[in-house]
């Protein structure tokens, strides 16, 4: 399954102090079934937020465990999407990875992204979903069923 980390929680999943939800979000991305998908502007945002993203990025690449979208072909849809107004966040960057790269979980706290995610017009097929400590750090079972689901990645 492939997964989506937004810049606004990568220290609940690559950092050293982290909420019990981030913690097992980041065991499944190092040693389960995950796959972290970034590329465009939000590899760049990922890199220049963390170092310990970035030790940890340079290894999981090559274990196969974060894979790069085309940076082209990401930015290319997030101008596509900017250009359309749809979308309430200011993450189009996002929105242009999931529906260039086919992941289709996303670890956000970002409320208006959340919505965008969800939204069936664009994310779809299958629909997007929201793993999120906004409201709580603590492992959640709707966490655990997000974890577990094997059919949110179009890939």
């Amino acid at each position: 399954m492939c997964a989506i980390v937004d810049a606004n929680v990568v220290s609940e999943v690559f950092g050293s102090n982290l909420p019990p939800a981030g913690e097992k979000f980041f065991d499944w991305l190092n040693k389960g079934s995950g796959r972290l998908i970034v590329g465009g502007k939000l590899l760049e945002e990922l890199e220049q937020g963390s170092a310990d993203f970035r030790r940890w990025g340079r290894e999981a690449q090559l274990a196969g465990r974060m894979i790069i979208a085309n940076k082209s072909e990401v930015d290319a849809r997030t101008e596509q999407i900017q250009s359309e107004d749809a979308i309430r966040s200011d993450d189009p960057h996002v929105i242009a990875l999931a529906q260039v790269s086919g992941a289709r979980l996303l670890y956000s706290n970002d409320g208006n992204l959340q919505r965008d995610f969800k939204n069936k017009s664009l994310i779809d097929d299958p629909r997007g979903k929201v793993y999120s400590t906004s409201e709580d750090g603590s492992f959640q079972r709707s966490h655990d069923r997000l974890l577990k689901n094997k059919n949110l990645c179009r890939l």
